[in-house]
């Protein structure tokens, strides 16, 4: 048999000569998934021996995430917020940008807040703050049939299912008409076109029609805007995600309808994130 600490040492080579940086702790929770056992429990056992079975499922995780295939769609679960999200393949993975935006809608928002999560996704935005936010209600809307199930699991696994909506269809078509919310709030697709083809190979995997914002980014952007004043209560306010590079095109977008608009950078720097409220 191999030894817990061996079969580390062995996929974290494998794993960083396929370019990826986070090898070693890739290969912990790997092979942490494949027995079952949590991270310390693991690094509690490197010198007993890995049974034959947990060892040859753990290297046929080590061959995915070899090809780069997604570390979350492997395991098929994503830290967001402090929460345990599920994921699968065909979902966008919640990423750690999105948690500035997410704690940004919390800070802006009373604890009763109605909110319109748009491209929900996994449903990390919406249930985040159902969760954290302790008598809010969330409409979240997705395309994806594949989504919507996914971000109802999610609420239903944080116990937040009686005040997340999760809604099919395409931004506010599936949403009451009447409906008038403190906030819209969403991650929508921003990458450009042209940029598709040169993202990380992980985000390869990842579903097109969750990444791609068209020509220049602020496709989606345009539609979420020119819908957002028929949904907002007065004084209501919207929320994007932004690619770095995109904080002057969407700001142009809001044009006349909202005020006090402020883009927020994230740890690196970039923009990250854009307010504005009706005006």
């Amino acid at each position: 048999m191999t030894l817990y600490r061996e079969a580390l040492k062995e996929g974290t080579a494998r794993l960083a000569r396929a370019g990826i940086d986070t090898a070693r702790l890739d290969c912990e929770v790997l092979i942490s998934y494949a027995c079952g056992i949590s991270r310390a429990k693991l690094l509690s056992r490197l010198n007993e021996k890995l049974p034959n079975k947990r060892y040859r499922l753990y290297l046929q995780y080590l061959g995915s995430r070899e090809k780069r295939y997604p570390l979350s769609y492997i395991t098929g679960h994503k830290e967001f917020m402090g929460l345990d999200f599920a994921v699968r393949e065909g979902i966008l993975i919640p990423r750690p940008e999105t948690e500035l935006l997410t704690e940004s809608v919390m800070n802006m928002l009373s604890e009763n807040a109605n909110v319109i999560d748009l491209c929900t996704g996994s449903g990390a935005i919406a249930v985040s703050l159902a969760y954290y936010l302790y008598d809010a209600y969330i409409y979240a809307t997705d395309i994806s049939a594949a989504a919507c199930d996914v971000a109802r699991l999610n609420a239903h696994r944080l116990s937040v299912d009686d005040r997340v909506n999760v809604l099919r269809g395409d931004l506010y078509k599936p949403l009451p008409e009447n409906l008038k919310a403190d906030a819209i709030v969403g991650n929508p697709p921003y990458i450009k076109s042209s940029d598709m083809k040169s993202l990380m190979p992980e985000v390869q995997y990842e579903p097109d029609g969750a990444l791609n914002g068209g020509k220049n980014g602020t496709d989606f952007y345009k539609c979420i805007i020119e819908g957002a004043p028929q949904y907002l209560k007065d004084g209501g306010f919207i929320a994007f995600e932004i690619g770095y590079d995109e904080a002057g095109d969407v700001e142009m977008l809001m044009g006349m309808e909202f005020a006090d608009i402020r883009v927020i950078k994230d740890m690196a720097g970039l923009d990250r994130v854009i307010t504005g409220r009706l005006s």
